[in-house]
């Protein structure tokens, strides 16, 4: 069986290649490997309660806008089909209300999967296509989506696999297991404060260790730090009620069944490594060490070669890819979900729906502009001030350029004489500098200021200025003039806390500005 597109796996970003593909009249097929689409979230988070925003309610009709507060909806093109707000009126949903949008919006967009395909092997054959062979069927295609998610990953740590030791995916959910137990949680991420919250009312200790400090998100900025929603145990740490946080890596876990607690943990501390007490004894031991999305075991090695991404802070868990999401050294196979959030990791929300959903629908319109001769989407602008009016369109409604901050843009082209321009949506930075090398263009994307981490949040003085916009640490407009020599020119635009940028004084002005100064025949000399 020979299609255009395979795209391996039916969670949230395989279904949002389909609904694109779909849209425009792909011969694809997305296959499953479980009986039901969604398997992730079928069993993910373990206690049900996301961390992805739910806002119903936000002040304005625009749906462009309204999709920045709303973490869960595909971008769907059935105009039938309910966005997820309708599907829970919680700000933090359950699971169980995204894998009944999922199947509503599979159903409601005929979109073409098989399910209970297990992929066994794939190979890159000589023509340059793809073979994909799972347990009942054999694939062929040109290009393939690899939307498999990930799979438990564990620290090189020794005792860590003893068949005693809990783990995220499969910790009883039965709490009286843990009643009266001491237990200690490896991680310090969500999942680790997820079970932490769940077992707080039934354990008499709890301890968190890894060797580094918890990363706040509301510190990083960044979602897939821990959440508020997850941290509420650490009131039980700062109030001295039997809950620890512990800085330190593990030497050792190991098991004696008839020892009164079974666990035995040597720890080396980060901040006090010479620490003599460094050994503890726990009733249980979970698990909760994050994902891994490398995936090799499904790829035929003599034609494909993965490669890991090599940066330390990945730790060997991601595959190396592109800024434009291909695998490295294999063209036409692409990551799609959360592997794409290596491409800006740890910074905006490309590892997550509403961030991937911009990502993936991106992805599938460059590939049919490359291969089968799909113009960009973009839009034909008389004049300069046209283009100042969509410029400030985008920046007080899109939701692309706003999750999706520092990776795709907007880009503003004229033509050769500056009366007219085309305005090109979503395109990633690094493409839209290659794409249009030697021409004069303005780039619209967003931006954050950095900050130390060991700042509070929330006593935090803002520093920046009208005069300094650029040292804006909360998200804003951010304008790249690039010219046809490669000089670069900036403007930010000050940060607003009702996230609106209208100002006449604050933000027209020095748009009109910057606009008038780039987008005329003499540009050149604005960047000497």
């Amino acid at each position: 069986m020979n299609y255009d597109f395979l795209v391996v796996g039916a969670g949230p970003a395989g279904i949002q290649a389909a609904i694109c593909l779909e849209e425009k009249n792909a011969n694809y097929l997305v296959l499953e490997r479980s009986s039901k689409i969604n398997n992730h979230f079928r069993n993910y988070p373990r206690h049900r309660q996301l961390i992805s925003i739910n806002k119903r309610f936000t002040g304005s009709e625009n749906p462009d806008f309204n999709l920045r507060h709303d973490w869960n909806s595909l971008l769907t093109t059935n105009p039938q089909q309910p966005l997820f707000t309708a599907y829970s009126t919680d700000l933090y949903p359950s699971a169980d209300s995204l894998c009944q949008y999922l199947d509503d919006v599979v159903k409601s967009h005929g979109l073409r999967i098989k399910t209970n395909q297990c992929v066994h092997n794939i190979s890159k054959l000589e023509d340059g296509t793809f073979k994909v062979t799972t347990e009942s069927d054999t694939y062929t295609c040109k290009h393939l989506l690899i939307a498999t998610g990930g799979k438990p990953w564990y620290p090189e740590i020794n005792g860590i696999h003893h068949p005693k030791v809990d783990t995220y995916e499969r910790v009883s959910l039965n709490k009286e297991e843990f009643e009266q137990k001491k237990i200690l949680i490896l991680g310090k991420g969500n999942s680790a404060f997820e079970c932490a919250e769940y077992l707080s009312d039934a354990a008499a200790v709890i301890h968190l260790v890894s060797p580094r400090q918890i990363s706040f998100a509301w510190n990083t900025r960044y979602v897939g730090d821990l959440r508020a929603i997850r941290n509420n145990t650490l009131d039980l740490y700062q109030l001295k009620s039997q809950f620890a946080i512990l800085n330190a890596t593990i030497k050792n876990i190991s098991y004696s069944e008839q020892a009164e607690k079974k666990f035995v943990v040597d720890f080396e501390f980060t901040l006090t490594p010479e620490d003599p007490n460094n050994t503890m004894a726990y009733d249980a031991v979970i698990a909760c060490t994050g994902f891994s999305y490398l995936n090799e075991n499904m790829f035929d090695t003599n034609s494909i070669q993965l490669e890991a991404d090599p940066r330390p802070i990945l730790k060997g868990k991601f595959p190396l890819i592109t800024t434009e999401w291909q695998y490295a050294h294999v063209p036409n196979m692409y990551a799609i979900g959360a592997i794409m959030q290596t491409v800006n990791f740890k910074k905006n929300a490309g590892g997550f729906i509403h961030g991937f959903r911009y990502s993936v629908k991106t992805l599938i319109d460059l590939i049919f502009h490359r291969d089968y001769g799909h113009t960009l989407r973009s839009s034909a602008l008389q004049n300069v001030d046209e283009v100042r009016a969509e410029l400030l369109r985008r920046v007080n409604t899109s939701s692309s350029l706003y999750q999706m901050y520092g990776e795709l843009c907007d880009v503003v082209v004229p033509d050769r004489e500056f009366k007219t321009f085309t305005y090109y949506y979503d395109l990633p930075i690094t493409f839209a500098r290659n794409y249009f090398r030697g021409a004069s263009i303005i780039c619209l994307t967003f931006s954050i200021a950095s900050r130390t981490t060991d700042q509070d949040a929330f006593s935090y003085i803002p520093v920046a200025t009208p005069a300094t916009p650029e040292l804006s640490v909360f998200i804003h407009p951010h304008f790249k003039a690039i010219g046809d020599n490669g000089a670069e020119d900036n403007l930010h635009l000050l940060e607003n806390i009702d996230i609106e940028w209208s100002d006449q004084n604050l933000h027209i002005k020095p748009l009109t500005e910057f606009l008038s100064t780039h987008l005329k025949p003499s540009k050149v000399l604005a960047f000497n």
